[in-house]
């Protein structure tokens, strides 16, 4: 596996070319031929609730096999599927490994879906948006138990930003109106956000802007709140996907 730089110029690398797609399939297999750079085994995008005109059904782009997906939906395990469950109830990214699995019947999910090449870890990314609609971003890798607390700190970092901005991406491939964060956040905040993005640390970004330590913070705490995300990594994920600011 290459290992992204601190600057995450691999996800922005990525994020580059889904922007040139024009659909959902081909900015879905801009994931799929990039799996192997972050050692996965598969990545799953699946968007409910869209409020879309052109498409009543969800919007779904996976690389599990046809007869896991056939599987999955002949056994309605949409509606018992713990990791759903856990997203629906939750803003944060969901370890499969730490899911609880005393019933039988999430037994029976896990059992099957390793039945089927899965992968024995997965991490999925909750996303809400103003419309109403909810998706989950879904990365599988196949590493022994001792990888995966490193891979997943390096998952965890660059698909934060990937998965919200594929979501973006989605809701306009299908001419959803986007949010207009543009204008609730100041001149200060975004600089400070775009250096982020481009990979500084609150002490370089205070020094390029001749600011103090303390108040770079203030503003990308401020920014963090007026985009309702977790982190400032995740901040920067929000304020690209929704062209605040402009990728590194």
């Amino acid at each position: 596996m290459r290992n992204p730089s601190p600057e995450n110029t691999l996800s922005f690398e990525i994020i580059d070319r889904i922007s040139a797609a024009a659909k959902l399939e081909e900015g879905h297999a801009v994931l799929r031929e990039n799996m192997h750079r972050f050692d996965l085994k598969h990545v799953a995008y699946l968007g409910l609730n869209i409020p879309s005109e052109r498409r009543r059904k969800p919007l779904v782009a996976v690389t599990y096999s046809p007869e896991w997906q056939r599987h999955y939906e002949q056994s309605d395990y949409v509606n018992i599927d713990p990791v759903v469950s856990a997203g629906l109830g939750g803003i944060l990214p969901i370890d499969w490994t730490e899911i609880d699995r005393t019933r039988p019947t999430i037994r029976k999910v896990f059992g099957e879906a390793q039945e089927f090449d899965v992968g024995m870890q997965g991490l999925s990314f909750p996303i809400r948006g103003r419309y109403g609609e909810f998706a989950l971003f879904s990365i599988n890798a196949d590493v022994p138990a001792r990888n995966w607390p490193s891979l997943k700190k390096m998952l965890v970092k660059e698909f934060m930003v990937i998965s919200y901005y594929f979501h973006s991406w989605a809701l306009q491939v299908e001419q959803i109106e986007q949010n207009d964060f543009a204008g609730k956040l100041s001149e200060r905040e975004k600089e400070c956000l775009r250096w982020s993005a481009a990979g500084k640390t609150i002490w370089d970004t205070s020094a390029i802007l001749g600011l103090s330590e303390r108040t770079v913070r203030f503003h990308l705490e401020n920014a963090r709140s007026k985009l309702n995300a977790l982190s400032t990594t995740h901040a920067v994920s929000k304020a690209i996907s929704y062209g605040v600011i402009p990728l590194p």
